[in-house]
Protein backbone atom coordinates (compact mmCIF):
# COMPACT_ATOMS: atom_id res chain seq x y z
CA UNK A 1 0.00 0.00 0.00
CA UNK A 2 1.07 3.76 -0.35
CA UNK A 3 2.62 5.46 2.28
CA UNK A 4 0.60 8.42 3.72
CA UNK A 5 1.75 11.52 5.27
CA UNK A 6 0.02 11.46 8.48
CA UNK A 7 -1.17 14.81 8.73
CA UNK A 8 -2.85 14.33 5.17
CA UNK A 9 -6.22 14.76 5.43
CA UNK A 10 -8.22 11.84 5.02
CA UNK A 11 -10.98 12.58 1.32
CA UNK A 12 -13.54 10.43 0.12
CA UNK A 13 -11.33 9.77 -2.84
CA UNK A 14 -8.37 8.59 -0.62
CA UNK A 15 -10.80 5.92 1.53
CA UNK A 16 -12.01 4.79 -1.57
CA UNK A 17 -8.09 4.09 -2.54
CA UNK A 18 -7.35 2.76 0.35
CA UNK A 19 -10.57 0.04 0.47
CA UNK A 20 -9.15 -0.40 -3.34
CA UNK A 21 -5.82 -1.64 -2.20
CA UNK A 22 -7.12 -3.75 0.37
CA UNK A 23 -9.01 -5.86 -2.24
CA UNK A 24 -6.19 -6.05 -4.17
CA UNK A 25 -4.45 -7.49 -1.59
CA UNK A 26 -7.07 -10.45 -1.24
CA UNK A 27 -5.31 -11.32 -4.40
CA UNK A 28 -1.69 -11.13 -4.04
CA UNK A 29 -1.60 -14.58 -1.87
CA UNK A 30 1.41 -16.27 -2.90
CA UNK A 31 0.92 -20.09 -3.78
CA UNK A 32 3.06 -22.49 -2.35
CA UNK A 33 6.10 -23.01 -4.68
CA UNK A 34 7.62 -20.59 -6.97
CA UNK A 35 7.10 -21.89 -9.85
CA UNK A 36 2.90 -22.91 -9.62
CA UNK A 37 1.20 -21.56 -12.91
CA UNK A 38 -1.76 -20.70 -10.67
CA UNK A 39 -3.26 -16.93 -11.38
CA UNK A 40 -3.90 -14.86 -8.69
CA UNK A 41 -7.69 -14.48 -9.06
CA UNK A 42 -7.83 -18.24 -9.08
CA UNK A 43 -6.50 -18.19 -5.46
CA UNK A 44 -9.62 -16.29 -3.86
CA UNK A 45 -10.71 -19.86 -2.19
CA UNK A 46 -7.25 -20.25 -1.09
CA UNK A 47 -7.01 -16.76 0.50
CA UNK A 48 -10.20 -18.31 2.94
CA UNK A 49 -8.79 -21.63 3.58
CA UNK A 50 -4.81 -21.03 3.52
CA UNK A 51 -2.95 -24.76 4.20
CA UNK A 52 -2.17 -23.94 7.62
CA UNK A 53 -6.09 -24.14 8.02
CA UNK A 54 -6.00 -27.18 5.83
CA UNK A 55 -6.19 -29.69 8.78
CA UNK A 56 -7.88 -27.83 11.43
CA UNK A 57 -11.05 -29.44 13.08
CA UNK A 58 -13.44 -27.94 10.92
CA UNK A 59 -11.90 -28.90 7.87
CA UNK A 60 -9.89 -31.61 8.00
CA UNK A 61 -12.95 -34.87 7.70
CA UNK A 62 -13.31 -32.97 4.13
CA UNK A 63 -9.90 -32.35 3.05
CA UNK A 64 -7.62 -35.46 4.34
CA UNK A 65 -8.85 -37.85 2.39
CA UNK A 66 -7.88 -36.34 -0.67
CA UNK A 67 -4.72 -35.10 0.76
CA UNK A 68 -3.87 -38.41 2.17
CA UNK A 69 -4.18 -39.60 -1.86
CA UNK A 70 -1.51 -37.10 -2.60
CA UNK A 71 0.74 -38.38 0.52
CA UNK A 72 0.25 -41.92 -0.99
CA UNK A 73 1.14 -40.44 -4.34
CA UNK A 74 4.44 -38.90 -2.98
CA UNK A 75 5.86 -41.80 -1.12
CA UNK A 76 5.31 -44.65 -3.75
CA UNK A 77 7.22 -42.00 -6.20
CA UNK A 78 10.26 -41.60 -3.77
CA UNK A 79 10.48 -45.01 -3.43
CA UNK A 80 10.37 -45.77 -7.11
CA UNK A 81 13.02 -43.10 -7.44
CA UNK A 82 15.58 -44.41 -4.44
CA UNK A 83 15.06 -47.55 -5.67
CA UNK A 84 16.38 -46.57 -9.29
CA UNK A 85 19.41 -44.03 -8.08
CA UNK A 86 20.15 -47.18 -5.40
CA UNK A 87 21.15 -48.89 -9.06
CA UNK A 88 22.40 -46.00 -10.75
CA UNK A 89 24.99 -45.74 -7.72
CA UNK A 90 25.95 -49.33 -7.47
CA UNK A 91 23.88 -50.06 -4.30
CA UNK A 92 21.98 -52.90 -5.93
CA UNK A 93 22.59 -55.30 -8.21
CA UNK A 94 20.54 -56.27 -11.19
CA UNK A 95 18.56 -58.90 -9.68
CA UNK A 96 17.79 -56.43 -6.28
CA UNK A 97 17.01 -53.72 -8.58
CA UNK A 98 14.50 -55.90 -10.86
CA UNK A 99 12.53 -57.38 -7.51
CA UNK A 100 12.37 -54.00 -6.01
CA UNK A 101 11.12 -52.00 -8.86
CA UNK A 102 8.78 -54.22 -11.26
CA UNK A 103 5.76 -54.58 -9.59
CA UNK A 104 5.92 -51.26 -7.41
CA UNK A 105 6.37 -49.30 -10.97
CA UNK A 106 3.19 -51.64 -12.32
CA UNK A 107 0.89 -50.57 -8.91
CA UNK A 108 2.01 -47.06 -9.16
CA UNK A 109 1.02 -46.75 -12.75
CA UNK A 110 -2.27 -48.17 -12.27
CA UNK A 111 -3.19 -46.01 -9.37
CA UNK A 112 -2.07 -42.85 -11.02
CA UNK A 113 -4.08 -43.60 -14.08
CA UNK A 114 -6.85 -44.58 -11.89
CA UNK A 115 -6.85 -41.51 -10.10
CA UNK A 116 -6.54 -39.42 -13.12
CA UNK A 117 -9.61 -40.83 -14.42
CA UNK A 118 -11.58 -40.47 -11.31
CA UNK A 119 -10.62 -36.50 -11.28
CA UNK A 120 -10.61 -35.64 -15.11
CA UNK A 121 -14.26 -37.48 -15.59
CA UNK A 122 -16.02 -36.77 -11.81
CA UNK A 123 -14.37 -33.98 -9.87
CA UNK A 124 -13.08 -31.56 -11.90
CA UNK A 125 -16.02 -31.00 -14.09
CA UNK A 126 -17.99 -30.81 -10.78
CA UNK A 127 -15.98 -28.08 -9.43
CA UNK A 128 -15.54 -26.13 -12.55
CA UNK A 129 -19.69 -26.01 -12.38
CA UNK A 130 -19.04 -24.67 -8.81
CA UNK A 131 -16.86 -21.71 -9.74
CA UNK A 132 -16.52 -21.60 -13.78
CA UNK A 133 -13.82 -18.99 -12.61
CA UNK A 134 -12.05 -21.81 -12.03
CA UNK A 135 -12.06 -23.25 -15.69
CA UNK A 136 -8.85 -21.89 -16.95
CA UNK A 137 -6.91 -23.52 -14.12
CA UNK A 138 -8.62 -26.94 -13.93
CA UNK A 139 -7.65 -27.14 -17.79
CA UNK A 140 -3.90 -26.41 -16.69
CA UNK A 141 -4.50 -29.49 -14.28
CA UNK A 142 -5.97 -31.65 -17.38
CA UNK A 143 -3.49 -30.78 -19.06
CA UNK A 144 -0.97 -32.03 -16.66
CA UNK A 145 -2.73 -35.54 -16.44
CA UNK A 146 -2.53 -35.55 -20.38
CA UNK A 147 1.56 -35.24 -20.11
CA UNK A 148 1.63 -37.75 -16.85
CA UNK A 149 -0.24 -39.98 -18.55
CA UNK A 150 1.76 -40.16 -21.48
CA UNK A 151 5.16 -40.37 -19.16
CA UNK A 152 3.51 -43.13 -17.40
CA UNK A 153 2.59 -45.51 -20.48
CA UNK A 154 6.38 -44.73 -21.26
CA UNK A 155 7.61 -45.97 -18.04
CA UNK A 156 4.96 -48.99 -18.19
CA UNK A 157 6.29 -50.13 -21.52
CA UNK A 158 10.29 -49.36 -20.10
CA UNK A 159 9.47 -51.59 -16.84
CA UNK A 160 7.69 -54.23 -19.21
CA UNK A 161 11.03 -54.47 -21.42
CA UNK A 162 12.70 -54.61 -17.40
CA UNK A 163 10.22 -57.46 -16.96
CA UNK A 164 11.47 -59.71 -20.23
CA UNK A 165 15.05 -58.65 -19.90
CA UNK A 166 17.32 -62.24 -19.68
CA UNK A 167 19.96 -59.92 -18.67
CA UNK A 168 22.04 -56.90 -17.11
CA UNK A 169 20.70 -53.72 -19.48
CA UNK A 170 22.34 -50.55 -18.22
CA UNK A 171 21.07 -48.35 -20.88
CA UNK A 172 17.17 -49.18 -20.38
CA UNK A 173 17.83 -49.03 -16.44
CA UNK A 174 18.96 -45.30 -17.13
CA UNK A 175 16.24 -44.59 -19.34
CA UNK A 176 13.80 -45.97 -17.23
CA UNK A 177 15.52 -43.84 -14.50
CA UNK A 178 15.38 -40.65 -16.55
CA UNK A 179 11.36 -41.39 -17.18
CA UNK A 180 10.84 -41.29 -13.87
CA UNK A 181 12.90 -38.13 -12.76
CA UNK A 182 10.86 -36.85 -15.65
CA UNK A 183 7.44 -37.91 -13.66
CA UNK A 184 8.83 -36.94 -10.44
CA UNK A 185 9.78 -32.96 -11.57
CA UNK A 186 5.83 -32.59 -12.79
CA UNK A 187 4.35 -34.41 -9.98
CA UNK A 188 5.77 -32.43 -7.12
CA UNK A 189 4.71 -29.34 -9.19
CA UNK A 190 1.17 -30.65 -10.15
CA UNK A 191 0.04 -32.10 -6.58
CA UNK A 192 1.03 -29.39 -5.00
CA UNK A 193 -1.14 -26.70 -7.76
CA UNK A 194 -3.97 -29.29 -7.68
CA UNK A 195 -4.04 -28.99 -3.65
CA UNK A 196 -4.02 -25.24 -3.72
CA UNK A 197 -6.88 -25.35 -6.14
CA UNK A 198 -8.90 -28.29 -5.02
CA UNK A 199 -8.32 -28.33 -1.09
CA UNK A 200 -9.96 -25.01 -0.59
CA UNK A 201 -12.71 -26.12 -2.64
CA UNK A 202 -13.63 -29.35 -0.45
CA UNK A 203 -13.21 -27.27 2.92
CA UNK A 204 -15.38 -24.95 2.40
CA UNK A 205 -18.31 -26.59 0.92
CA UNK A 206 -21.43 -27.24 2.43
CA UNK A 207 -21.93 -30.53 1.68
Amino acid sequence: MNNKNESEPMTTATNDTSQQERDDDLFSITPRHPDSRLEADWLFLYNKLPPDQWFDADYAYKTSGWLKVHTNIRKRQRILMQISDAYQNGEFDWSEYRSQILKRINMHTLKLHQHHGVEDEGFFPEFVSLYPQLQAGFEVLGHDHEYLNALLDKLQIQNDALAKSEGEDKALAKELHDTLFKVTDLLQQHLTDEEDLVIPILGLRQS
